[in-house]
């Protein structure tokens, strides 16, 4: 297992290398388009200023900031008063269900000024079912005025106050009754299992429905590609890594799946009617391999591409926002009727946070003993399904068993696919004209 991890670290380490070297945009097309026939001027740190005839038109930058799954780079023109002239994608590393509507969010901004508030769903509409995306691609639109306006250079205004809001209200109350609950003792085995239900049940409904801001498996590859966001416009996604990669009991587990897991509450509810719960799904080591390499290969081609935000293959949002792609909704249907039967079995088949977090738990242990804390061995769990005494119902269980393992391959297979599709469409959009695809100006509204 050591061997494995070491390998992966070396490849991620070697994709993000190479993804870095990719080349940086050229703003002189932009310009081009924003001021034909003009004259343009380099002032430095990537700023632009454009004349003709000696009259001045205007002055254009680039801005970035970061949406849902990764960076995203705007060329930005202004007029002399400060107002947005012009708007183009120049860089696109977050999600591709984004893309295709970005223009229209580029065109709601233009002819605000740098002075002028952007925040999004107040002063911005938000593209439907991206709201944090859409926020992105604002903020990287005032970034480039600020840079011009040379108010705040390379910043965006407010970035020195820390947000927070629902979502990160929600999960640090979530984190909280985990703690007050999570080994407790003086509890007893009812309450906490009450206290975790009702812990599942507000994270479904809060984390999930009501914010729709569950586990991605881009924003931790963003940061394995040195695409580090402010914690202060970034608690709630810092917080949430660190509930799972970096809290845990001293049996070196993490608190998140059983406690606050969103999508494993779901799975579970879905259960209740059936008995799903105490049915354990089989081929726990075959399926362990299955979420190493999953989430090995995203990671990997994620860092490759430079696009971090096509990286996530979970379906958790495909639940929680009813976005993503054909292969997603398909696994989530199997998903959906296999909870019946079984308990957890996307968690079981592909859960990328599993797999980390399960990867993370020797080395936990190990700190543990460093620090003198003597680790406490974990329950054993079968990973099979019980089995009854009789004849008939254990080939029945040994049918359903391995009835489930082939439906889990099957999914494994389709978030194969949903990968290809999400990378290839990535590679294609690295050779389009980003810029001819989302350039708007003035009189284009």
């Amino acid at each position: 297992m050591p061997a494995f991890w070491a390998f992966v670290l070396v490849t991620w380490g070697a994709a993000a290398w190479l993804g870095a070297r990719r080349p940086e945009p050229d703003l002189y097309p932009f310009l081009k388009r924003a001021w034909p026939g003009a004259r343009y001027e380099a002032q430095g740190a990537g700023r632009f200023r454009a004349t003709r005839d000696g009259a001045l038109l205007g002055y254009a930058a680039t801005g970035s900031d970061f949406g849902y799954g990764g960076s995203m780079t705007l060329a930005v023109a202004v007029t002399p008063d400060g107002r947005l002239h012009s708007l183009a994608v120049l860089e696109y590393r977050d999600t591709p269900d984004l893309f295709a509507r970005a223009r229209g969010l580029l065109a709601r901004l233009v002819g605000k000024s740098h002075a002028d508030p952007f925040r999004v769903g107040e002063d911005v509409d938000a593209v439907s079912g991206a709201t944090f995306s859409s926020r992105g691609l604002a903020n990287a639109a005032l970034a480039g005025a600020r840079r011009i306006a040379e108010r705040a250079p390379l910043s965006v205004p407010g970035s020195q106050a820390v947000e927070l809001g629902g979502p990160e209200l929600a999960l640090g109350a979530l984190l909280l009754l985990t703690l007050l609950g999570r080994g407790r003792t003086w509890l007893g085995p009812r309450g906490r299992r009450a206290l975790r239900l009702v812990a599942l049940l507000l994270g479904l409904a809060t984390l999930g429905f009501l914010f729709a801001q569950p586990w991605v498996t881009a924003f931790p590859a963003r940061l394995l590609a040195a695409d580090w966001p402010a914690w202060r416009t970034h608690v709630y996604w810092y917080a949430l890594l660190a509930a799972v990669l970096l809290s845990f009991d001293r049996t070196g587990k993490s608190p998140y799946c059983p406690w606050l897991c969103p999508f494993g509450a779901a799975q579970d509810l879905l259960g209740v009617a059936t008995g799903a719960h105490r049915r354990r799904l089989r081929a726990g080591l075959l399926f362990a391999w299955v979420k190493r390499l999953l989430l090995w290969l995203a990671v990997l081609l994620g860092l490759l591409f430079h696009a971090p935000g096509a990286a996530s293959y979970e379906v958790f949002a495909t639940l929680f926002r009813w976005t993503g792609s054909s292969w997603q909704f398909a696994v989530l249907f199997f998903t959906a009727v296999a909870a019946l039967v079984a308990r957890r079995p996307f968690c079981h088949w592909a859960c990328p946070v599993d797999a980390a977090e399960q990867a993370l738990r020797p080395l936990r242990r190990a700190v543990l003993g460093r620090v003198g804390l003597r680790p406490r061995p974990g329950r054993s769990l079968p990973m099979a399904a019980p089995v009854a005494a009789a004849g008939g119902l254990d080939e029945i269980e040994r049918f359903r068993g391995r009835a489930l393992a082939a439906v889990g391959l099957f999914c494994a297979g389709l978030l194969l696919g949903h990968l290809h599709e999400r990378f290839s469409a990535q590679a294609a959009v690295a050779r389009e004209n980003l810029l001819g695809e989302t350039f708007t100006t003035r009189g284009q509204r």
